[in-house]
């Protein structure tokens, strides 16, 4: 996504949040704007759609350590972490949340880089947001974004009415403007850096003004926030995996559509399994009327076909080749004649003569099937027509040679 919204929230829903809206394409601000509580966070609901949203915890509630590490970072150090850290904190700590950076060395020892805050305070502040249908893809504290100074150089820009200040890579603050110059005559900078008019800033170490870039505070952590990886949505706060906007806008469709598409194939597949099952009933009545044809023979389901042919063509060559085909002949007469029904047949193999007691619409139509058969050249007598209600009734008697 090409814009972000940022959204800073204080330490209380009653706390002031700012926002700003900032193009990454060409680094301007596009919107920006107060609210005075977290009562009004639904008017930002609509500008987080389609925009990278960024969460910022004001630092006086995330405190960043770096904690020494008998040996390299490992799954079991990070197990152990709550108990090494049970005597840097003032409270119980599981209370705490506990978020890891990077690890590295301080000298030759091992370290890790860690920020924490109160469970239930960053708890309450995402389930809030989760409310108003915005999802931050990142929670970061605010001066983690300022830039990064040389060595003991402190970097602060004001933000309401607090300095926010980053002194190093890992060590931020939020101070009060009533109690800073304490802070800051402890803290000792070699310079401060500061992107914001600093006047009132005691004058304890030499003040660098980065006038060229003074901005809006949100707007000056947009352009950083490319520079920093870190992000506290990790472990039991880790952000959902989004879903493509594209994916929103044609799930319904495309639900409806699988829907579908499973109907069919369970309407097809039933229908594929009764199939198979005539298939295979038509099989055993195959090898059933097979084996009563022609008992005593090996019945092969998977040859049925050519059994029966070869069978077929072995009758050809015997006394039953003439019956065979006198049949044929008729047989030919089905694909041409259309209500001629045989009811009885009757071979006289001496004379090779089929006799056909037949049914069908009218004479004509025994007429019609006398005409086709004697243009295959065979012999055919026509016996006496006797009607039948609807229906006429007569023998045709086809002589083959003898």
């Amino acid at each position: 996504m090409t814009e972000k919204l940022m959204i800073r929230v204080g330490q209380s829903h009653n706390n002031p949040i700012h926002w700003l809206i900032f193009s990454s394409i060409d680094e301007q601000i596009i919107a920006s704007g107060e609210l005075d509580s977290a009562e009004q966070l639904p008017q930002l609901a609509e500008k987080a759609v389609n925009r990278e949203v960024t969460l910022l915890l004001s630092a006086s509630q995330v405190q960043l350590k770096n904690v020494l590490l008998p040996a390299k970072w490992n799954r079991k150090l990070e197990q152990a972490l709550p108990f090494m850290l049970e005597e840097q904190v003032a409270c119980d700590i599981d209370e705490l949340f506990i978020a890891v950076g990077q690890p590295g060395l301080q000298g030759e020892q091992h370290s890790i880089e860690v920020a924490i805050c109160n469970k239930q305070w960053l708890q309450d502040w995402l389930a809030l947001f989760n409310e108003h249908n915005i999802e931050p893809a990142r929670v970061l504290p605010d001066a983690l974004l300022l830039p990064e100074q040389q060595e003991k150089e402190l970097s602060v820009i004001e933000l309401g009415q607090q300095w926010l200040c980053r002194f190093g890579q890992w060590h931020i603050s939020a101070i009060e403007k009533t109690w800073g110059a304490d802070y800051l005559y402890a803290l000792q900078p070699s310079k401060i850096v500061h992107y914001s008019p600093a006047d009132a800033l005691p004058e304890i170490a030499p003040k660098e003004a980065k006038q060229a870039e003074y901005d809006l505070p949100l707007a000056l952590f947009a352009k950083q926030l490319d520079k920093v990886s870190f992000n506290l949505r990790q472990g039991t706060f880790a952000a959902k995996k989004k879903q493509p906007q594209w994916w929103k806008d044609w799930r319904s469709g495309l639900l409806a559509a699988s829907i579908a598409v499973g109907c069919f194939v369970l309407v097809k597949g039933t229908q594929l399994v009764m199939l198979q099952k005539q298939a295979d009933d038509f099989k055993a009545q195959a090898v059933a009327t097979y084996q009563q044809a022609f008992p005593g023979k090996v019945v092969r389901p998977h040859l049925l076909r050519n059994q029966i042919k070869n069978e077929l063509d072995s009758l050809s060559g015997t006394e039953h080749g003439g019956f065979l085909e006198l049949t044929n002949h008729l047989v030919a007469v089905y694909r041409e004649v259309e209500n001629f029904t045989p009811e009885t047949l009757r071979y006289d193999r001496r004379r090779n003569e089929l006799r056909i007691r037949a049914r069908a619409d009218g004479f004509q139509v025994f007429g019609q099937v006398k005409a086709i058969l004697e243009q295959r050249g065979l012999s055919v007598q026509q016996g006496s027509l006797n009607n039948d209600g609807d229906v006429v009734i007569g023998e045709i008697r086809l002589r083959g040679d003898a």
